[in-house]
């Protein structure tokens, strides 16, 4: 199963999509559940209305315990304060509701090897973690772990990338690794505590 299956297998209800405006994920959510149930921000937005808001992750204007499920994909490594965004998402979730993040796997072959995702090499890149250390603020922020993938990298994961001249040899080696030593990471979380 690839990225996006796994994301939208693992939402339901009342949806939102951080960071809606990049990429395709977005459409695909509205492919598959009814739009009446899909909400989204991002600083890129230009109209708002009661489902789309113009907003920063660190500071969501929507109403607590709204949303049944939220997706953050490729997000919380472009946060400086990760931790303000989760504890966003706690206080929007209902209880049992469903968190799923991706975000570039610090712990990669690649990332060890090149330190493609840090920076000089990322400059928007702040914030990156491991298996051990996304579970650990996850954790922390009133989530219950549940599940972790570790995913290739794929033509999806290179939306922003300068290296799309290796793509080819990238997904081949990424799919040649151990999961753990894959580049993306995809976490399924739910809201165990309110903060």
């Amino acid at each position: 199963m690839d990225r996006v299956e796994l994301i939208l297998n693992g939402i339901s209800g009342k949806i939102l999509d951080v960071g809606c405006y990049c990429g395709t994920l977005h459409k695909r959510i509205l492919g598959k559940f009814p739009q009446e149930n899909v909400y989204g921000i991002d600083t890129e937005i230009k109209e708002q209305n009661e489902h789309y808001k113009r907003a920063f992750a660190e500071n969501i204007p929507f109403s607590n315990n709204f949303f049944d499920s939220i997706v953050a994909g490729e997000l919380i490594e472009h946060l400086k304060e990760p931790e303000l965004f989760l504890k966003e998402a706690n206080r929007l979730l209902k209880k049992g509701g469903t968190l799923i993040i991706t975000t570039p796997n610090k712990g990669s072959l690649i990332n060890i090897i090149f330190h493609n995702y840090e920076q000089p090499n990322a400059p928007l890149h702040f914030s990156l973690f491991n298996e051990k250390e996304l579970r650990k603020l996850l954790e922390k922020n009133g989530f219950n772990f549940k599940k972790v993938h570790f995913l290739p990298y794929t033509k999806e994961s290179c939306d922003g990338t300068r290296h799309k001249s290796i793509l080819g040899i990238r997904i081949w080696v990424n799919k040649s690794l151990p999961k753990k030593l894959r580049e993306n990471i995809l976490s399924i979380s739910k809201k165990v505590t309110t903060l």
